[in-house]
């Protein structure tokens, strides 16, 4: 549960909520979606360990926009991460709720920026999903060693240099 950056002390996720940076949501995001996509294809998670039996073939963590409330800025975007448990009685688990704040810890806006990027990353995993049942190749790492490139009076010096 490091991955979503957790206070050390105890906390109950249905009244607290963590203050996040638009940035490190971000990576909470790709993180929660890489792992779901291991898991929906049954491999290793991001850490090389396996993922539990009860979440293979589908989505562990579902983010959640909400909206909360606050007396002097008003109305501003609330993110709930859930855990897909199927052992929870209503079959998800709250994790935790983050709102957004910029780097003084001060409530933004950026409710958009926020949900656009949940949607692309989630859109992001289904593509690569689709790509690895085609053709598993096709999400293999390509390495390509291109050979130095001269100038043509370097090049002539080096062919003459290696004879």
């Amino acid at each position: 549960m490091s991955e979503f950056k957790l206070p050390d002390v105890n906390f109950v996720p249905e009244i607290d909520e963590i203050s996040i940076t638009l940035a490190s949501f971000k990576k909470v995001v790709e993180w929660a979606n890489e792992y779901n996509l291991q898991s929906r294809m049954g491999a290793d998670d991001q850490n090389g360990d396996p993922v539990p039996p009860r979440y293979l073939g589908k989505n562990r963590y579902w983010i959640q926009e909400g909206e909360g409330h606050d007396s002097e800025v008003g109305s501003y975007a609330l993110f709930s991460v859930y855990d897909m448990d199927p052992r929870s009685p209503d079959g998800r688990r709250l994790l935790v709720r983050y709102r957004l704040t910029d780097s003084r810890g001060n409530l933004v806006q950026t409710q958009a920026m926020a949900a656009k990027h949940i949607q692309a990353c989630r859109l992001e995993a289904e593509r690569k999903e689709r790509m690895a049942k085609k053709d598993p190749r096709l999400n293999r790492e390509v390495d390509i060693h291109l050979p130095a490139i001269f100038k043509p009076e370097k090049a002539k010096e080096k062919a003459l240099r290696d004879l």
